[in-house]
């Protein structure tokens, strides 16, 4: 969301990042100006592991979407759980600061249960394949005694417009007003180093894990890592492996063709590497995308395995259950991706589409329009 924040405030429209106390320290990095609201943060680790993680691992194989509508509105509990501990600062705040539009992630409920609250426009804005959609339909049972409580009508969590950065052949057929948008990848605060830049002399590989991996444990991470790196070791390819500095010592000893690096803003990366391996969160998807880089995708949650299935379906790369994962198994897919040329094209395919989607400034004036049109700001 930080591109069309930074494009909202470049257009001198007042503008405020809403979250809890642990996300402040982002907002503050991107230069964006936020707000605290809701002074009890749920416990998201210990609903993460003690029923999302088990159902996982109850499944027999890949969570899939029939999985998740099966589980109806357990699917989004979580998220549900976090508009409870936040929606009354959220509603004082807004009512007192008076938004003339609220933009909203599709997990945050709160943002479209204010905005109908105070009667203005609501965007939601996508982070990639719409995933999110696949649980609208157990949305409204979800939320009904939330929005009992607070007096509004049962309303539409896609809100009025959806702000998409997707290419469109990659995104969903969902029936929604979309606002195309390109895609600005930010991957956070980092420094450049020069040998970033270097002409690589045989393919070069990233290697990173998800933040929900980081959920699972740093040993489950490195669990992963490691058969992979395995599956790396002696192919002719250099790989950088993102990892924390804690993680370092478990991964050790490296291949020689390895090099363990700390967390760094993706984009850096990504101009001199032909490969990015990962476990198929739609910011990686993104961003590698906008490079024209083909993607190994080793997914773990519902996801993961939309996006996963999705991007191989484009051409623009392959995908491995993480159960799945061995060394062999890493080492005939890495080849596979290397020596295949459509895999790169089919990436660059996407990479022109994002490019040819409308600027956020662009998406700013659209959104200067639906406001005009409701009679607000």
């Amino acid at each position: 969301m930080v591109p069309l924040s930074w494009a909202l405030r470049a257009a001198g429209h007042e503008l405020i990042v809403a979250s809890t106390e642990g996300l402040m320290p982002a907002i503050r990095d991107a230069g964006l100006p936020g707000v605290v609201l809701g002074q009890e943060r749920p416990d998201v680790m210990r609903q993460m592991t003690g029923y999302y993680f088990d159902w996982l691992a109850s499944l027999p194989g890949p969570a899939t979407v029939e999985d998740v509508r099966e589980l109806g509105p357990h699917a989004v509990a979580m998220y549900r759980a976090m508009a409870e501990a936040t929606i009354d600062d959220t509603l004082q705040f807004a009512r007192t600061w008076r938004p003339d539009l609220v933009v909203y992630d599709p997990t945050t409920f709160v943002g479209p249960l204010t905005a109908a609250a105070v009667n203005v426009p609501a965007a939601r804005h996508i982070w990639g394949m719409d995933y999110t959609s696949v649980t609208r339909e157990s949305e409204p049972e979800a939320l009904g005694e939330l929005c009992s409580r607070m007096g509004i009508a049962p309303m539409d969590t896609l809100g009025t417009v959806t702000v998409d950065p997707c290419p469109p052949s990659l995104q969903t057929e969902l029936e929604v007003t979309r606002l195309p948008m390109r895609y600005v990848p930010y991957n956070g605060p980092g420094v450049l180093q020069p040998w970033y830049l270097d002409t690589a002399t045989r393919p070069r590989i990233v290697l990173l894990a998800s933040s929900i991996t980081g959920l699972c444990g740093e040993t489950d991470t490195a669990g992963l890592f490691g058969a992979v790196l395995r599956g790396l070791a002696g192919l002719n390819v250099e790989v950088l492996a993102i990892a924390s500095g804690r993680a370092h010592a478990i991964l050790e000893p490296l291949p020689a063709n390895v090099r363990v690096i700390d967390p760094t803003p993706l984009h850096l990366l990504l101009p001199t590497c032909d490969l990015v391996i990962h476990q198929g969160g739609g910011g990686t998807a993104m961003t590698s995308l906008s490079y024209g880089v083909p993607q190994l995708l080793l997914p773990m949650s519902v996801d993961h395995v939309w996006n996963a299935r999705r991007l191989t379906r484009s051409g623009a790369g392959r995908w491995l259950s993480a159960e799945s994962v061995t060394a062999e198994a890493i080492r005939d897919q890495v080849e596979r991706l290397l020596d295949n040329r459509g895999h790169r094209d089919h990436a660059r395919r996407l990479q022109a589409e994002m490019a040819a989607q409308p600027s956020a400034a662009q998406v700013v004036d659209s959104l200067e329009r639906l406001v005009a049109e409701r009679g607000v700001g």
